[in-house]
């Protein structure tokens, strides 16, 4: 059985962003794999949508794309009352702030054993259950 990867929005700004190089590489290689099974949120796209849009200046006809692909290719958790209630536990115990902790508790739900992000502290363990991987400091999935 594969593992279950959680791939945060910022992994995939970098990904549809070739201004430095070596993350567009890797970034890249992150979202495409298909050594995982990849799992994202709702929030995910979301953000990833709306930077397309503002930051990168995508047409409304890519981020559409964009949006029908990754129901396609990845598993999409939506959120519940009890990722919520579990976000608000996870933003007390780590001090994390409240988007993060939403990811994290999404990725907690799906089943993920890993969160693949760089805004996230490196090698930190959520409830010794998920483990956040920053792909630019070690990237060996």
């Amino acid at each position: 059985m594969r593992d279950r990867v959680f791939i945060d929005s910022n992994i995939f700004l970098y990904a549809f962003n070739d201004s430095d190089l070596q993350k567009h590489k890797i970034a890249t290689s992150v979202i495409m794999s298909s050594s995982y099974d990849s799992v994202i949120s709702v929030q995910v796209i979301n953000e990833v949508s709306n930077n397309m849009l503002k930051k990168l200046n995508f047409s409304n006809n890519e981020v559409k794309e964009f949006v029908l692909d990754s129901f396609k290719r990845y598993k999409v958790q939506n959120f519940t009352k009890e990722i919520f209630a579990n976000a608000c536990d996870i933003r007390e115990s780590y001090n994390i702030s409240y988007y993060d902790s939403l990811i994290l508790s999404a990725a907690l739900f799906s089943g993920c054993k890993y969160l693949i992000s760089e805004d996230m502290q490196h090698q930190q363990s959520i409830f010794d259950i998920l483990t956040i991987i920053n792909p630019f400091i070690d990237w060996n999935k």
